[in-house]
């Protein structure tokens, strides 16, 4: 069936001989998305910076430096929110030297009045956990550590902060992060908007709402509504904030494939806002907006079913968890809600096949930046980790899921399915890459 991966027969058997045949058939029939997707934008060019050595700090002034320095992204009186990842370790995390050259840039603007504020969602019940407190770390410091290195030289206004699921989510399919706080304006205090009037839907009716983050300053009391702006005193400031998305390069999974800039979005969206959580009613979370009836059967019954020939096959397979249109809702978030300003990927070490085990990763010692997305997550899969994949021999599963130019493989899937979205490209022909 054009557009899908195709269902084995033997798979077919065994799903109709173990489950109810209406979930199987549902799955295989209409799971084509011809003619249900909106046009795409256009392909549009991209800059990418690139620049590749062993130290670090270097990396950064030099990509900067290409940038057109750092006052070209960071105006004196900004607010800076850094994004890095800290749902993970080792590879999985964005490397934090190369973040603390980026902070050291900023805070030396002459006559800096603003401040930084490193915040991101691991998803988990426990803020300070994961990569904010882990001895495995990807550079010299965990996340805690990095403030603290700041603070500790006087600077107060290099802050932290942990957004955290603000729903009811009893049974999560990911993590155990909920409950925080759903608000529906910032002078209502600190949590998630879940605004009505903003979703993405996927083609196959799965609707998400573009959940968003509102969060208080520890340094200046200031609480910042990512889509809207600072707000204090009753009233919006003006003031201008810097979403700057430090993302890291692995491999992801074989649903996903990649992780990079797009991906590390999941950090800032609402994960307790839909599906496997019970409210908002009808809608799904963005990680499982394209999760089929089926996938929600197996789920249910993963007890009974999970040790059956052919189950995760099923779980995992594209036509019934369909996590491309996860794509789809960043991609509609970065168009309606809050873009980043830049984009930086810290391929320093790059998982080709793990974001946690250090065995299946590789230096690539590289810095990348665009403020596009899309190209920039194309190129450096393309660039850095496909290579690299090829490079140890890595069995051919990775070198499929890490591979950008397969049409039909779910990393290219995800990129189409967020281009489509919030523009950019994945036509290396419309890519200059700027070395530095």
């Amino acid at each position: 069936m054009k557009g899908e991966f195709v269902i084995s027969r033997r798979d077919v058997v065994k799903c109709l001989s173990s489950l109810p045949a209406f979930y199987c058939l549902q799955s295989l029939l209409g799971c084509s998305d011809d003619g249900r997707q909106p046009t795409a934008s256009p392909q549009t060019p991209a800059t990418i910076h690139r620049a590749f050595g062993l130290e670090p700090a270097d990396l950064m002034d030099r990509l900067l430096e290409s940038l057109g320095g750092i006052k070209s992204i960071i105006d004196q009186n900004d607010i800076v929110i850094l994004k890095p990842n800290s749902q993970w370790w080792h590879q999985g995390m964005t490397n934090t030297d190369v973040m603390a050259a980026f902070i050291e840039r900023v805070l030396a603007i002459p006559n800096f009045s603003g401040e930084i504020i490193i915040a991101d969602s691991h998803q988990s019940k426990a803020p300070n956990s994961r990569a904010w407190t882990t001895e495995s770390r990807n550079g010299r410091f965990n996340y805690n550590e990095l403030v603290g290195y700041f603070r500790d030289r006087g600077f107060a206004n290099v802050t932290k902060y942990h957004w955290h699921p603000a729903g009811a989510n009893p049974t999560p399919l990911q993590f155990d992060g909920s409950g925080n706080a759903v608000v529906r304006h910032p002078s209502e205090g600190d949590g998630y908007i879940w605004p009505e009037h903003l979703s993405y839907t996927c083609p196959y009716g799965n609707k998400c709402l573009l959940a968003y983050p509102v969060f208080t300053s520890s340094y200046s009391g200031v609480t910042i509504d990512l889509k809207d702006g600072p707000f204090k005193d009753g009233a919006y400031t003006g003031q201008p904030v810097k979403f700057i998305n430090f993302a890291a390069l692995n491999h992801h999974s074989r649903y996903a494939g990649v992780t990079a800039s797009i991906k590390n979005y999941m950090g800032v969206v609402d994960m307790s806002c839909g599906y496997p959580a019970l409210e908002p009613k009808q809608c799904y979370n963005t990680h499982h907006v394209g999760v089929s009836d089926l996938f929600r059967f197996l789920t249910n019954h993963r007890r009974r079913l999970a040790n059956l020939p052919y189950y995760w096959d099923l779980y995992l397979h594209p036509a019934v968890f369909r996590f491309r249109y996860t794509g789809g809702v960043l991609g509609r978030f970065m168009a309606r809600v809050r873009r980043a300003d830049l984009n930086i990927i810290t391929a320093i070490n790059v998982g080709w096949g793990s974001r946690i085990d250090t065995a299946m990763a590789a230096r690539a010692d590289t810095v990348v930046a665009s403020t596009d997305p899309v190209a920039l997550d194309y190129w450096s899969a393309a660039n850095l980790l496909l290579p690299l994949t090829l490079h140890v021999g890595a069995p051919e599963k990775y070198v499929k899921a890490n591979d950008p130019d397969i049409e039909d493989g779910n990393f290219r899937r995800f990129l189409e399915a967020c281009r489509r979205e919030a523009g950019g490209t994945t036509d290396p022909d419309l890519m200059t890459v700027i070395e530095c």
